[in-house]
């Protein structure tokens, strides 16, 4: 009798979420501190989309990347599409998806006729049927959002395209219902800090305050510092119905004409809100500072506050710069806590420039609206003394956090920055010194904070110097969340998290529960052991990837609205700064508002441009004229699409372009710029 041969052993599988690119291929990120990315062809995703968390097999390792196959979907990042409906045929439809990275056809039966939808309206479809590249989607619809032009469609239709929700599903509303607040009860178990004076200071337009700032002269050299920050841990517990619609949405995103709260609103603005004049729980972190900044002994606890004044930014600047008698008067109360505040601040922040902290701090842009919703006005959003003071405050804050929970091994959710690699480094050094900015590299290719701060100095000098920083800023790499501590070079820091902002971040929540257990002695919500460490290593992946959605839901919205704005001035002319440069053309920005927008190459008359082998110019290619960042231009606005995003511009060009050297031929470019080689 024949023996039957030994099975092949199934190769290992490793978890991590999909990311496909434009063209189709993806990359899977395996989950850990290592992030290991793993090269899978469009043909082997199986039926995946982007953002699914997967199972995927080693096929090959190259060179580049280890090569993969996608086994099994774990968890649907997608489960529905927003995007325009037809009808197609007697029982068939067909949605458009709006989010064209999608890039396949979407299939449905008829819409319900209670839903009302008709043709080449927006809807939401929930897939029923997940199926490989090439072939549709299928799906139901299951709401009509409504026709294109209604107002505020654009800034809903990106939201709910990304599974941004504003509403909470009824099991929450029902459990953030029944929450109440108990200040007796709660006495026995915290510090009473009632009698301290507190204030806070927020924006004028705010509605949840989960910070409040209060301050003591010790002597003269010396304040004790304390940082309440609403004790939202105290309500949302480990796996209740709130918590994990919490860790869902990981933070709250901020579009320019609404909010998506993370929590639902009786916590966000009531119970964890540090409204004034009220009694609130809070976690205190307790500093002593000195006069340099240095801040010595901390302490962190659970506590009752009392916030005497609620300030705005523009109150507060007002009582520092001592611009406004009635401001004074009006919060008396808490006047000279306000200058020791300032005073402290300023030190922290000398404290942290002097270990070498950037200041990458760039202009940004604000939308003033009319009542009706339409946009007013485009604006720099002013930045005071006041709002730096909060900031330093609850910088310090963090980092003490972070400092405490290492010291007793919790693991914990690090606010990580690294710095660039030494080839992104090398290369932005060569672009800045054609900009005239210098950045010094030391022997083995790194870089330290100070290094850059001269950089920064230099650019402040050049008119659009914020263009450069920004240069500097995408060189380093993004800030994230993750469980191993690799430090903020951004802020020079060696320990760092978040702390300060429960309300609306999750990895906030996650440092409260581990450090109001190590002040309970209780046991930690999340262990320093395998488990533990799995749990804080996948919820550093999933907030990381949900703040980048959120960071880019938000700039979406800017910019449908800025180009809202902007469509009204289609033929004017407009003086811009360019801001990047590319083979197909260069994108300047609209001088002042800082709107964005595209020059063809091909639109250029008089030449034929490319783009330098650096990326810092369009050199064109007889006449050797040459458009770098930063240099000022007139363009005409051609054509402004808020849906679509883009904003088409020409180049008004001067007599002087296109006019021949001093020998009578053409110009030659400047020795810097080496153009790139090959076919057109």
């Amino acid at each position: 009798m024949a023996t039957r041969p030994p099975a092949r052993p199934r190769p290992k599988a490793f978890r991590g979420r999909l990311q496909v690119t434009r063209s189709g291929a993806g990359f899977v990120r395996l989950e850990g501190p290592t992030s290991v990315d793993i090269f899978v062809k469009e043909d082997d995703q199986g039926d995946a989309l982007d953002g699914d968390v997967v199972l995927v097999t080693f096929l090959k390792s190259t060179s580049k990347s280890p090569i993969g196959r996608i086994v099994k979907v774990v968890e649907r990042a997608t489960t529905t599409v927003v995007g325009l409906y037809q009808r197609i045929g007697a029982r068939e439809g067909e949605v458009q998806p709006r989010n064209t990275s999608l890039n396949r056809r979407v299939l449905v039966p008829l819409p319900p006729p209670e839903l009302g939808v008709n043709d080449w309206e927006f809807v939401v479809a929930e897939i029923t049927r997940y199926t490989p590249p090439g072939r549709p989607l299928n799906a139901r619809i299951i709401e009509r959002l409504g026709p294109q032009d209604e107002q505020g469609m654009d800034v809903l239709l990106l939201l709910r395209d990304r599974g941004m929700v504003a509403e909470f599903p009824a099991s929450v509303e029902a459990a953030a219902a029944k929450l109440e607040l108990d200040i007796e009860s709660e006495l026995p178990r915290r510090r009473d800090l009632r009698k301290l004076t507190t204030a806070t200071i927020d924006p004028a337009t705010a509605k949840d305050f989960d910070d409040a700032l209060s301050i003591e002269r010790i002597d003269g050299q010396h304040w004790r510092l304390y940082v309440h920050i609403a004790d939202v841990s105290h309500y949302v517990r480990p796996d209740d119905p709130i918590d994990r619609e919490a860790q869902h949405r990981c933070t709250s995103v901020y579009p320019v004409d609404r909010v998506v709260p993370m929590l639902p609103e009786k916590l966000c603005n009531d119970l964890c809100s540090l409204k004034p004049q009220v009694d609130r729980l809070a976690l205190t972190a307790e500093m002593v500072v000195d006069r340099q900044g240095r801040v010595h002994e901390t302490d962190f606890y659970s506590s009752i506050i009392h916030s005497n004044q609620r300030l705005t930014y523009e109150q507060a600047q007002a009582i520092i710069t001592e611009a406004e008698d009635a401001e004074k008067e009006r919060f008396a109360d808490v006047v000279d806590d306000i200058f020791q505040l300032c005073y402290c601040a300023r030190a922290l922040r000398e404290e942290r420039h002097k270990r070498g902290a950037l200041d990458l701090d760039i202009p940004e842009a604000t939308i003033v609206f009319k009542a009706g919703g339409e946009v007013d006005d485009l604006a720099y959003r002013k930045r005071f003394e006041a709002h730096m003071l909060v900031e330093d405050c609850m910088l310090a804050a963090n980092e003490a956090v972070a400092r405490f929970l290492t010291k007793h091994s919790a693991p914990m959710l690090y606010r990580i920055h690294e710095s660039a690699d030494a080839e992104k480094l090398e290369r932005l050094q060569e672009m800045l010194k054609v900009l005239g900015v210098r950045l010094p590299v030391q022997r083995d290719g790194l870089i330290s904070q100070r290094d850059v701060q001269v950089a920064l100095k230099d650019a402040e000098k050049i008119e659009g110097g914020h263009i450069i920083r920004r240069l500097v800023l995408r060189a380093l790499k993004r800030a994230e969340y993750n469980r191993k501590n690799k430090g903020h070079f951004g802020l020079a820091s060696k320990c760092y998290c978040h702390f300060t902002s429960p309300i609306r971040r999750y990895p906030d929540v996650v440092v409260h529960r581990q450090t109001r257990a190590i002040e309970r002695k209780e046991p930690l919500p999340y262990p320093n052991n395998d488990e533990g460490q799995a749990v804080v290593d996948a919820l550093a992946q999933t907030t990381s990837m949900r703040e980048r959605e959120a960071q880019d839901a938000e700039m979406e919205s800017m910019r449908i609205k800025s180009l809202e704005y902007i469509k009204q001035f289609e033929g004017d002319e407009f003086q811009a700064l360019v801001s990047g440069v590319a083979p197909y053309g260069m994108y300047v920005e609209l001088q002042p508002s800082g709107v964005e927008g595209l020059i063809p190459a091909k639109s250029i008359r008089g030449d034929r441009f490319d783009m330098d082998d650096l990326g810092v110019a369009l050199v064109g290619e007889y006449t050797g004229k040459v458009y770098k960042l930063t240099d000022k231009i007139t363009v005409r606005i051609v054509r402004a699409s808020p849906m679509e995003q883009r904003l088409d511009l020409s180049l008004v060009t001067d007599e002087e372009d296109g006019e021949a050297g001093d020998d009578g031929g053409p110009k030659k470019p400047p020795k810097w710029v080496r153009m790139k080689q090959g076919k057109r």
